[in-house]
């Protein structure tokens, strides 16, 4: 690991504060556990989860599956693994592992310890759209399980020369093996596995019908399911084989889950017939319809917010889900004939992931905050009180000083009300003048909030403050609010960037108004992009994973139908608009010395979009630099090269910001 530049002087600790905690550092990612897949056993006693770690020294990520007591956090037993799914009697684990180089299905019997082979699940890593989940599960009689997968891949055809004639000949980081996702079966105490489906079409997103007689899954069965969004929910005969057609829309419909009783089929869609499959602006709403058919209702219809995580209470009365508001992430309940939503857990914190006992009397859920990684937390549902199980962090976050963010709104030039957080630097000393960085979030539907997010810990552990916001077109705040970015990027939702910026620095004069800095991801590099051809007010920029030229984004990326969604036509119709809204167009006369960072493998956001920018900037004689991460896509993957983006970004920072030029 190279020496980490920090800005010196701008961390102020007394000898006596040195001792109890020491600022955030580089190294402090790699004790950092992601938690994930949490779920309650039936009888509630035991917590199974995800835990996540990285070590940059191996360049590796591992994945362990870890098993709690509820009633204390007490560790049962852990090993390597992913995707943990009780058994019905409480007494095994089905769970994604790999043995001796063979990646499948196992199931663990927990009293013995051992593992199990089930089922090879081979996967093509074709991208199916957002929501659509490549799942497997035990029938409710513990019986079978059923499993999404694709044919084993054979010998590619035709050496080295590829040939495509889809529109989704792309995945995210490579191209298509032409491999369907099908429904599979294998009795859970072993045997052959038999295929459900087959044909041309892909399906996934299965639910058990209580009776494990029945399985819902979700297919788009349009005549060119790569140049639309259909998708569908269907029924599955498991003893016939026989499909049936139960939700068809315009739209696509998500996720579908049984109620306890059987009766109804709840699940997640949309309504609008222009959408996309990677970060559509319309808000998901959650649907209920009769198993034996019928006319879908939307539940909870006044509820205007963008939800996920649809699930059934253990009574068959009400539905719960998570869905963000005003920067918190809300676990919500909704009865059957509810015009809107409680709250279940609430709080200024991001809580996810939903999963019931079998009475219902408990909900776990994985919960982080700005100063705290993620834990896992359990809330009784007859009294509200919720408790923390894991204590992950606790120790480490003794040791080491972390910023909280405080909140802030202002009114936009149009009178819209946006939310915004300022996280000052650590150590900031009454007096001293500091500077600051604007970062701003990728979707554009996306949005910041009440998460703990390293990368802010160590800006602010080096002396910077932290300004992060969420402009119209984030989620959050209501529908209209979403679509506020619609045939507009860079238009409103750079001026509530501006704004609110300038609110900031009207609020906190440490700010040192001379050296500020900008920087984003996906959109987020995006807007970087559109900002440093706009104003010259950021002494330095970083633009990650970005986008520059809108026209040339649509025929490279895997995401064609976002440019459709978000600017209602193609590009050959429109050409005048996406030319208005793409940085390159205004790219004469940047000043801003601009570093950008992007993964050579990645098929969101080709990399040919950075280039196109990073070119443009020097041929002016800009300060540009641009860093390539090969096997990267549109997040990075590999220990080394987040540890190495880290330290990049900080040193690009240190040499524009600082130290050299402190005011007292």
């Amino acid at each position: 690991m190279r020496t980490l530049f920090i800005l010196t002087g701008l961390v102020v600790v007394t000898r006596a504060e040195a001792q109890v905690r020491r600022p955030f550092m580089e190294a402090d990612h790699e004790r950092i556990h992601a938690v994930a897949d949490a779920r309650l056993s039936p009888d509630g006693s035991r917590l199974a989860y995800v835990r996540g770690s990285m070590s940059v020294a191996d360049n590796a990520s591992t994945n362990e599956i870890v098993v709690v007591l509820t009633a204390t956090g007490a560790e049962v037993t852990r090993w390597p693994g992913a995707g943990p799914r009780w058994s019905p009697d409480g007494r095994s684990i089905a769970y994604q592992g790999t043995q001796a180089g063979q990646s499948a299905i196992w199931i663990r019997d927990l009293g013995r310890g051992a593992d199990r082979f089930l089922a090879i699940n081979s996967q093509s890593d074709a991208w199916l759209g957002r929501g659509s989940s490549k799942n497997f599960d035990w029938s409710p009689d513990g019986q079978w399980i059923a499993y999404v997968a694709a044919a084993p891949a054979g010998s590619p055809a035709g050496g080295d020369v590829k040939v495509f004639s889809r529109i989704m000949y792309k995945t995210p980081t490579g191209f298509t093996d032409d491999r369907r996702t099908h429904l599979w079966l294998v009795p859970s105490s072993g045997g052959e596995p038999r295929p459900l489906t087959s044909g041309q079409f892909d399906e996934h997103s299965l639910a058990w019908a209580p009776d494990s007689k029945r399985l819902a899954f979700v297919t788009d069965r349009s005549s060119d399911p790569d140049n639309s969004f259909a998708n569908d929910i269907f029924l599955l005969d498991i003893g016939t084989g026989a499909t049936t057609r139960l939700v068809q829309t315009r739209s696509a419909e998500f996720m579908p889950v049984w109620s306890p009783d059987g009766q109804w089929i709840a699940y997640e869609a949309w309504a609008r017939t222009n959408n996309t499959k990677d970060s559509p602006a319309e808000d998901t709403k959650a649907w209920v319809i009769a198993a034996a058919g019928g006319t879908p209702r939307q539940l909870a219809p006044a509820f205007d917010r963008r939800l996920t995580d649809v699930s059934w209470h253990p009574s068959g009365k009400a539905v719960y889900f998570t869905a963000a508001d005003r920067g918190a992430n809300v676990i919500y309940r909704a009865g059957l004939t509810d015009s809107t939503a409680e709250v279940v857990v609430g709080g200024q914190a991001q809580s996810r992931g939903i999963s019931f006992d079998a009475r219902g009397g408990t909900l776990a859920f994985i919960r982080t905050e700005t100063t705290r990684p993620a834990e896992l937390f359990v809330v009784d549902l007859a009294t509200r009180r919720e408790r923390q199980v894991t204590r992950l962090h606790d120790e480490w976050r003794s040791q080491v000083t972390l910023q909280d963010a405080e909140t802030f709104w202002f009114t936009s030039f149009d009178g819209t009300r946006v939310q915004g957080w300022i996280m000052k630097p650590a150590g900031l000393t009454p007096g001293r003048r500091y500077p600051a960085i604007l970062n701003i979030h990728g979707g554009p539907h996306g949005g910041f909030g009440y998460g703990f997010f390293d990368r802010h810990q160590l800006w602010a552990a080096a002396g910077l403050g932290v300004i992060y916001l969420n402009p119209r077109g984030s989620a959050g705040y209501g529908q209209s609010f979403s679509d506020g970015s619609l045939l507009n990027w860079g238009g409103g939702d750079y001026q509530d960037l501006m704004i609110g910026l300038d609110s900031v620095l009207a609020r906190n004069p440490w700010i040192d108004t001379t050296r500020l800095g900008v920087t984003g991801g996906s959109y987020g590099g995006f807007m970087t992009n559109w900002i440093i051809t706009q104003t010259h007010r950021f002494k330095t920029a970083i633009s990650l994973l970005s986008l520059s030229n809108l026209i040339s984004f649509y025929g490279t990326s895997l995401y064609t139908d976002l440019i459709e969604a978000e600017f209602r036509g193609l590009p050959w119709d429109n050409y005048a608009m996406l030319w208005q809204w793409s940085p390159l167009a205004h790219v004469a006369g940047v000043t801003t010395p601009t570093l950008f960072i992007h993964g050579e493998a990645d098929n969101e956001v080709p990399i040919t979009q950075a280039e196109e920018m990073y070119v443009a900037l020097r041929k002016q004689g800009v300060d540009a630099t641009l860093a390539r991460y090969p096997r990267e896509g549109h997040g990075f993957h590999e220990p080394r090269h987040i540890a190495d983006l880290n330290h990049r970004m900080l040193e690009w920072f240190s040499r524009y910001l600082g130290p050299s030029t402190l005011t007292p």
